[in-house]
């Protein structure tokens, strides 16, 4: 497929026509959706989220995702068990949703700790006197992360537009020298 976009112009034109309709179409679903505040109502909200839109609904969501409702799912979790005749099929879907939601959140409040600390660290590491000694006890401490990596990458971007070349240079050298210690 990869060779036949190469090669052939209007099969790329199609193919790039198809995505460009793929995508707006997952961003009016998107934002066709309102999110309950109620947290019964959010349960339901994200058992009928389509599997390629739950990172994001997560993710926009995050903030209603509290103690109070992680205790509604396990109430309802409680209620569907103990009922006279538990409905498993639903009790699955609550459990898996409860499981996936816990990680999901953990993984959130993660990526949102490395993007909050990335700033102080790079410039932590571009105001030290040595590099080389910054660069390794950083990556002892594992502060050399995709975040940081990225926000070097913007201020190279960002170094370049404004034709600051030497800046740009030196920061690609930085770049270079802490992506031997990246941790994933």
């Amino acid at each position: 497929m990869d060779q036949r976009i190469e090669t052939d112009k209007e099969y790329k034109s199609q193919v790039e026509s198809f995505i460009a309709t793929q995508k707006e179409e997952k961003e009016k679903r998107r934002q066709g959706r309102t999110p309950p505040t109620d947290p019964f109502d959010l349960v339901e909200y994200f058992l009928n989220t389509e599997t390629e839109d739950m990172e994001f609904e997560v993710a926009r969501c995050r903030p209603l995702m509290n103690e109070d409702f992680f205790n509604v799912i396990t109430k309802l979790i409680g209620t569907e068990r103990f009922s006279n005749l538990p409905d498993e099929e639903r009790l699955a879907e609550l459990e898996t949703l409860r499981d996936y939601l816990t990680a999901a959140v953990d993984a959130v409040d993660k990526a949102t700790a490395a993007w909050t600390a990335a700033p102080e660290r790079l410039k932590k590491l571009l105001t030290s006197k040595d590099k080389k000694a910054m660069l390794l006890e950083m990556a002892g401490a594992g502060e050399i992360d995709q975040a940081l990596m990225n926000l070097l990458e913007e201020n190279i971007a960002g170094a370049r537009a404004a034709g600051q070349q030497e800046a740009a240079e030196f920061m690609v050298k930085v770049q270079q020298a802490a992506q031997r210690y990246v941790i994933t």
